[in-house]
């Protein structure tokens, strides 16, 4: 395979796992998540401008053309006196005043179009927030995204200001904290209050069995570490996810990088020069080919008459990360320490269902017999798992089909009773907490509600459900760490 040939990985920006094990405040996480991808990066990156700017003493001026009563608008104005922002005015205002004298703009919220023009021309910079993903044109390109945090500033606002707080008055703030606080607030900040609540309901509730589906490329996010802190710290125990986002994270478990995506490095570059693109992130080809030849090593010792499933090849790799890696960490080895299956329901779209596919092949050539996944056997184990569980809770990232698999234990234990007459427990979901941020009315799998769920039998009537609709890398942590501080 050819290597770099203009530029060498090592001018590269590495990207760095959220260890929120090493985060004691709101500031700590956000610092972390800008060394991340996706909205966390977003996020982070914002606030560190934000903070450079004030530590210059040349506090960015506010637009703000929201609610000018409420608490929101209050919380606004105690950040301009506590000179995080210069002043705030409405979008209108600084249209008309043709000589205001700061060179850079925070836009928060929605904002008027008669006077876009002016916020997008005059400034040197200008760092917008909003759940409606406007901005500058040109500014957003794909794979690039500065100054940019689309999401509900209720919820942004106020990490901000929790995170200005210690860098200016070293005030730390927990996430417990900041939790705390949220209540005060509309919109996106309640949910996630509400979300984390019901999360903690759900792992305190020792008779709960706690499902994790993953969807979306949280690995490569670098939101690995997060995923092995629920494992570790006995918050869930199963856990279904796409393949690709297993493939990455096995990546991360062998001490091999993900790196930032430079825009000035165009597609066409990125192909020549195998650098695979996932958004912001960047994963060189050559850490699949490593991938590769670890699971050959896996595969050698397998029996191709033994019973074989998604779940059982990854606890073999997480048997063989417990053996040549024990000082690191990593999803699959702490699944396997715990006896916490990790479920692929559509294996073959994934770099590991590409690998076993090339395995075959060669065994095929080599004169040997195949390898045969049975995916049937994890849908038993889900089914003996669920009917002996007391009581059951989800935990979504993203939906697809990770989501819809460990949603659909309900009607498939209903199948089997009303048409071949089976007489296993019902055993409805007591409790969900999902992050997506898709739109319910776009008719998507995604985007289905809890409510929609319960008319398939799927989720107790009676039980906890909160729906955060919003980047998972933005708002996941944070619930995370509440959790692991209630502890």
């Amino acid at each position: 395979m050819e290597k770099l040939t203009k530029r060498s990985l090592s001018d590269l920006r590495e990207l760095e796992l959220l260890d929120l094990r090493k985060c004691a405040s709101v500031r700590d996480i956000v610092v972390g998540m800008s060394k991340c991808s996706f909205g966390a990066r977003m996020l982070g990156e914002a606030f560190l401008t934000i903070e450079q700017l004030v530590g210059k003493n040349t506090p960015p001026l506010l637009i703000y053309d929201g609610k000018t009563s409420g608490h929101f608008c209050s919380f606004l104005k105690k950040m301009v006196e506590d000179r995080y922002f210069s002043r705030m005015l409405t979008s209108e205002e600084y249209h008309n005043e043709k000589t205001a004298p700061e060179k850079n703009l925070v836009v928060v919220g929605v904002y008027s179009e008669r006077f876009e023009d002016s916020i997008y021309s005059r400034p040197e910079h200008t760092i917008f927030i909003n759940k409606e993903n406007r901005c500058k044109p040109g500014q957003i390109i794909d794979g690039y995204f500065p100054n940019a945090v689309f999401s509900d500033p209720n919820y942004i606002m106020p990490i901000i200001a929790a995170c200005l707080d210690e860098s200016r008055k070293g005030k730390k703030t927990t996430v417990t904290d900041f939790l705390g606080q949220l209540d005060s607030f509309d919109g996106l900040a309640k949910h996630v209050l509400a979300g984390a609540e019901t999360f903690k309901s759900m792992v305190k509730d020792k008779d709960c069995f706690v499902f994790l589906t993953l969807s979306g490329a949280m690995t490569i996010a670098k939101m690995g570490l997060v995923i092995v802190d629920m494992v570790d710290l006995g918050m869930v125990h199963c856990i279904a996810s796409t393949g690709a986002l297993m493939a990455h994270g096995f990546v991360e478990s062998i001490g091999l990088k993900h790196y930032k995506h430079d825009p000035k490095l165009d597609d066409t570059f990125l192909t020549e020069n195998f650098l695979n693109r996932v958004t912001d992130t960047l994963e060189p080809e050559d850490n699949l080919n490593h991938i590769q030849a670890v699971l050959d090593t896996i595969f050698a010792g397998i029996d191709p008459k033994e019973p074989l499933s998604p779940s059982i090849l990854h606890k073999k790799m997480g048997k063989y990360l417990v053996d040549n890696f024990p000082n690191d960490r990593g999803i699959l080895k702490s699944c396997y320490e715990r006896n916490v299956p990790v479920i692929v329901p559509a294996f073959v779209d994934s770099e590991i269902g590409n690998d076993l596919c090339a395995h075959n092949y060669r065994r095929e050539m080599e004169g040997k017999p195949r390898f045969t996944l049975d995916m049937e056997l994890d849908t038993r184990l889900l089914i003996d798992t669920t009917v002996k569980a007391e009581r059951t809770g989800i935990f979504s990232i993203g939906g697809g089909v990770p989501r819809n698999y460990i949603q659909n234990l309900a009607p498939q234990i209903e199948l089997l009773n009303y048409r071949i007459g089976m007489n296993l427990k019902m055993n409805r979901f007591r409790y969900g907490c999902k992050i997506c941020p898709d739109q319910m009315y776009l008719g998507h799998l995604s985007g289905c509600t809890y409510s929609e769920g319960m008319t398939w039998r799927k989720m107790d009537a009676a039980g906890r459900f909160s729906s955060i609709q919003n980047d998972a890398t933005q708002v996941w942590p944070f619930i995370v760490k509440y959790v692991m501080e209630a502890r």
